[in-house]
């Protein structure tokens, strides 16, 4: 809910009545009060769409990002601003990420004396994923200069997405370097400012603030079955390497036949969860065509493109040059 006040702050500053916007989508205005409150990703798109049209405003992400603040990312946004250095926050973020969204994880890669943030958001439609990139690394570089107190010195920015025609915009709101049409969208900074102590820094608030954000995680747990919690853990973990199920059941405190039998319960099977995980990260990586697919069969674990191959093929009757290629001619 705090994304769509992002969002419903920039249809206002344009003068716009909130309540019309929402009535005109058919959403109630009561819910967004709630923090923890959450939507289904196409409600999230229809939102964003609309505000772009309403404000005929292409660069809407960015724009967002701009006047994003803390409050945006509701108690994981102050979490990151107590954090004692820039590099603790960004393990905050990708541990306590589930709080504000159900994407993979984002990752911090080292890159010689710089560090790589690649930053993954929800996916649907090329408008909304170029919304959320934008707004996502635009938010990102902003709250981390004002936990260093100052500006992030970003090195490059890099988009999945074409060059728009809105290019200039990139330039003015990150100062430095951009790219498009890249494997990835992250950006390239010092290594060294990830363990510069920060002036926004309070450890007491800290810790009461990674307390409750611990309670809530657990609470969002709570709320789903032991597959979901299964899948979640299988992002969250398939960029470091296939686990195995013996693993996974230890993860969730159960013995290897009890994890069984409780999945069984519930239809499913680990090697089943982890075949989905693998396909639904397979189909938005073949949505880029800068990633090689040999490199997309390497980071789904497999032990050689040969064997993604036939795994893709039987999980959707194509293969996976010929699904890449059926959905970028959409």
């Amino acid at each position: 809910m705090p994304l769509i006040r992002t969002v419903l702050g920039c249809v206002m500053r344009h003068g716009l009545d909130a309540d019309t916007f929402l009535r005109d989508l058919q959403l109630e205005n009561a819910p967004l009060h709630d923090p923890s409150r959450r939507v289904d990703l196409a409600v999230y798109d229809q939102v964003q769409e609309r505000a772009m049209q309403v404000l005929n405003d292409p660069a809407l992400g960015l724009h967002m990002g701009e006047h994003s603040s803390p409050n945006t990312l509701g108690l994981l946004g102050f979490l990151l601003l107590s954090s004692p250095t820039l590099g603790d926050a960004i393990d905050q973020w990708m541990h306590f990420h589930s709080l504000v969204s159900d994407a993979e994880p984002s990752r911090l890669l080292p890159q010689g004396d710089q560090a790589l943030f690649e930053y993954q958001f929800p996916r649907s439609t090329p408008d909304c994923n170029r919304i959320r990139a934008e707004f996502g690394l635009v938010q990102m570089a902003k709250l981390a200069g004002l936990m260093l107190g100052g500006t992030l010195p970003v090195t490059e920015v890099r988009f999945e997405h074409p060059q728009p025609d809105y290019a200039a915009e990139y330039q003015r709101v990150f100062l430095g370097p951009i790219r498009f049409g890249c494997p990835h969208t992250a950006v390239l900074f010092p290594a060294a400012i990830l363990r510069q102590p920060l002036p926004s820094a309070n450890a007491g608030v800290h810790e009461l603030l990674k307390e409750e954000a611990e309670r809530q995680l657990l609470h969002l747990d709570d709320s789903v079955s032991l597959a979901d919690k299964v899948e979640r853990y299988l992002l969250r973990t398939l960029r470091k390497g296939k686990p195995g199920i013996v693993q996974a059941a230890e993860h969730f405190g159960m013995n290897e036949r009890t994890f069984r039998r409780k999945l069984e319960g519930q239809d499913t099977s680990f090697s089943e969860l982890l075949g989905q995980v693998q396909l639904r990260v397979a189909r938005r990586l073949l949505l880029n065509p800068a990633l090689p697919i040999d490199v997309i069969a390497e980071r789904l674990c497999f032990s050689e493109p040969s064997a993604f191959h036939r795994a893709f093929k039987r999980w959707t009757g194509q293969t996976p040059s010929e699904y890449r290629d059926s959905q970028l001619k959409r």
